[in-house]
């Protein structure tokens, strides 16, 4: 069946987000309006400008279906590594000091990195 291929799962991911985003769009739209600072407020042919609505919509639908569709192929290839690294660590349990190791090593670095990165910032 060919909703069961990674392209029938990443086509009906991208299809059902963009609907999605697209049938929300003037809800949003609405809800923008509506929650204009009374002091500035436009009135709503003003506020509401047909060629950027199209413009965000699309470019935030596309943005969102192609995030999603992606996810959506690299989900189960993440839950196969994940149980290849817990059989894995079941067969060794000393793995898990690496593991942790690991996960210290990255985090102490990227401290570190920001920590350079603030003081470049302040010179």
């Amino acid at each position: 069946e060919w909703a069961r291929t990674n392209a029938g799962r990443f086509v009906n991911m991208f299809a059902t987000v963009m609907a999605a985003c697209v049938i929300s769009a003037p809800g949003n739209e609405l809800r923008g309006y509506c929650l204009q600072d009374p002091s500035k407020a436009l009135p709503f042919m003003e506020f509401f400008k047909p060629e950027k609505f199209i413009r965000s919509t699309s470019v935030g639908a596309l943005i969102m279906s192609v995030s999603l569709g992606v996810g959506t192929l690299a989900t189960p290839q993440v839950e196969k590594l994940w149980g290849l690294a817990r059989e894995m660590l079941k067969r060794n349990p000393a793995g898990y000091l690496v593991f942790v190791a690991t996960v210290a090593i990255a985090v102490f670095s990227l401290r570190g990195q920001k920590e350079e990165d603030s003081k470049a910032k302040r010179v």
